[in-house]
């Protein structure tokens, strides 16, 4: 019998199927375009990468991309949900990032997962909250991504 390790996520993870673009400074099914970027200058250091969101959390996202990512990454990122026109401002720090299976044929060989730190300018730590309704975390990001969980809810339900 297998035994699984202590859960380390603070947040529950929802599945998404949205296009993000971002840009990373040094120091979603989402689609996602990033850029590298100087920390301090703000200058872009690469062109755009694309890659695919896997899931996203009240302050998180983790998405799968042909590009190798390092912990401490500033990230910024542009997320393009399907019944909005403009995109979500997002930044965020690349917590961690590994290499899928050699076996698997994707074009996406990496994995990561970033810690978003604001969404549309404002802080996500501020903006996390218990929804005492409907008993779950919630946040600026899931808003954003979602709209309230009680309409997440009512689409998964069909009603």
């Amino acid at each position: 019998m297998r035994k699984f390790g202590k859960e380390r996520r603070k947040y529950s993870r929802y599945d998404t199927e949205v296009k993000i673009y971002f840009r990373v400074h040094y120091s979603l099914k989402t689609k996602v375009k990033f850029q590298l970027i100087n920390k301090d200058s703000e200058e872009f250091l690469s062109k755009k990468y694309f890659g695919v969101s896997k899931d996203i959390s009240a302050e998180g996202i983790r998405f799968s991309s042909a590009k190798k990512l390092h912990k401490g990454n500033q990230l910024y990122l542009e997320m393009y949900l399907p019944r909005r026109k403009e995109p979500v401002w997002m930044m965020g720090e690349v917590r961690w990032s590994k290499k899928l299976c050699a076996h698997l044929k994707v074009t996406h060989k990496y994995e990561t997962g970033v810690k978003l730190t604001s969404v549309m300018g404002e802080p996500v730590s501020e903006s996390i909250h218990f929804d005492k309704k409907y008993k779950v975390f919630w946040s600026s990001v899931l808003n954003y991504a979602f709209g309230s969980f009680g309409k997440l809810k009512q689409r998964k339900s069909g009603n």
